[in-house]
């Protein structure tokens, strides 16, 4: 029986980055190679320096590279994993961003994937709980963070799906149903609606489409690029709570993640074109108010670097309408002026909000009336693309989506300007 490793080692392209060890808690240390090296990196907040680390900047780091929640414990109960070590031996491989984690003795290998069909996809989907991490081979190590079900896929010219091998990195996520939320329908339905419409707004948002055999919303991976040959290569990418040095069960400001001023200060401290950030970041906060999407924490929020452009934000993903289900959370994620509870903003809030950013309550003023002018049409143009794709059920979700979001935004504007 070959023994456990009790390291795996950290790659970006084919450069030893460095390796995080077996202990608790969690230690990682920098290859000597990369620190000497022309143009080193940082993981996230992880400092540039010999020696093994084991602070919160490391156990942040790599426990948001991990499925969370509930999908963890299934993680960790098929797997035999228990600790954070465990669960990255296990799964993490291709995860977002840049790098890739692989045994000792291993390393990143030419990119190899498996053709497949969409119903081939969506008959394995039907027959798993918990779906999203099943698809993919026994050797397959591929990590995809949060708390919803999702699997990583190929897709290239053709248009056939493919599944990556290995730690071979993908272009899509494929993000079916949630099926382990009581009274939650239609959820990537929802999602492939609404992120749509955030595109249409005005919002850089990755770009998704609707599977109907697999009921899936399909989303182009952004911390991934091709080349002029035809290859992928991965980009640095970061979520604001590896930024910050937090745990992802505590993303919610109210479990001490990340609120709106917090994450204003890490978008001034590393992006590279921060006045536009912050507007980007003020824009999302009324898009996310006014579609009902009480889930807009700081895991939802990222910053990359694409080469020839800086660091920035990242296109935004997860947004959905979570407000349509009764049993999710009536609480906004993050506070408005110290208020969560959407049905009672108001123009003081904003006002405090604009303070707590160190912005004009003007300025949050007008960004907020634009929104609301461009929100419930470009909601209503989402809906009218993807219906083609959609089921009957879906169809009636749409409808209720889009009378939702338009009687959300007249109520809320009206208060948010008074």
């Amino acid at each position: 029986m070959q023994a456990r490793p009790d390291r795996l080692n950290v790659y970006f392209g084919r450069d030893l980055v460095g390796a995080v060890h077996d202990s608790e808690p969690l230690a990682f240390e920098y290859a000597p190679g990369w620190l000497g090296g022309s143009q080193p990196m940082t993981l996230a907040a992880i400092r540039l320096q010999p020696g093994r680390q084991t602070t919160p900047a490391v156990q942040a780091f790599f426990e948001n590279l991990l499925p969370e929640g509930e999908l963890r414990e299934y993680l960790a109960a098929q797997r035999k994993a228990s600790t954070l070590f465990s669960l990255l031996l296990e799964v993490a491989g291709d995860t977002a961003g840049a790098f890739v984690l692989v045994a000792p003795g291993q390393a990143p290998g030419p990119a190899d994937y498996e053709a497949t069909t969409w119903k081939a996809i969506a008959a394995i989907l039907a027959r798993r709980a918990a779906s999203a991490i099943d698809i993919h081979e026994p050797s397959a190590r591929i990590s995809l963070a949060g708390a919803q079900d999702k699997t990583s896929i190929a897709l290239f010219g053709d248009g056939i799906p493919r599944l990556p091998k290995h730690t071979s990195p993908s272009t899509h996520i494929l993000k079916p149903n949630i099926r382990r939320l009581a009274k939650v329908w239609h959820s990537a339905a929802n999602e492939a609606i609404a992120m749509r419409a955030a595109a249409l707004a005005g919002l850089p948002a990755a770009e998704v489409f609707y599977e109907p055999h697999t009921e899936a919303c399909v989303v182009r991976r952004f911390d991934r690029q091709l080349r002029p040959d035809g290859t992928l290569t991965r980009l640095v990418q970061y979520d604001l709570c590896q930024l910050a040095g937090t745990l992802s069960d505590r993303k919610y400001e109210k479990e001490g993640g990340p609120g709106l001023a917090a994450c204003a200060e890490l978008i001034r401290r590393y992006s590279t074109q921060p006045a536009v950030d912050l507007r980007h970041l003020v824009r999302w906060v009324f898009f996310n108010l006014y579609l009902g999407n009480n889930d807009s924490h700081a895991k939802n929020l990222s910053i990359y670097s694409v080469p020839g452009q800086g660091v920035t934000l990242t296109p935004f993903y997860d947004l959905m309408c979570t407000r349509l289900y009764p049993t999710l959370s009536a609480e906004f994620a993050m506070a408005i002026g110290g208020e969560v509870r959407p049905g009672e903003m108001r123009a003081e809030h904003l006002a405090l909000m604009a303070r707590q950013l160190g912005m004009q309550p003007r300025y949050l003023a007008q960004q907020a009336q634009d929104m609301a002018d461009r929100v419930p049409s470009a909601i209503g143009q989402a809906a009218r693309e993807i219906a083609p794709a959609l089921k009957p059920s879906a169809l009636t979700l749409a409808e209720r989506l889009e009378r939702f979001v338009s009687s959300t935004t007249r109520k809320l504007a009206s208060r948010l300007s008074a």
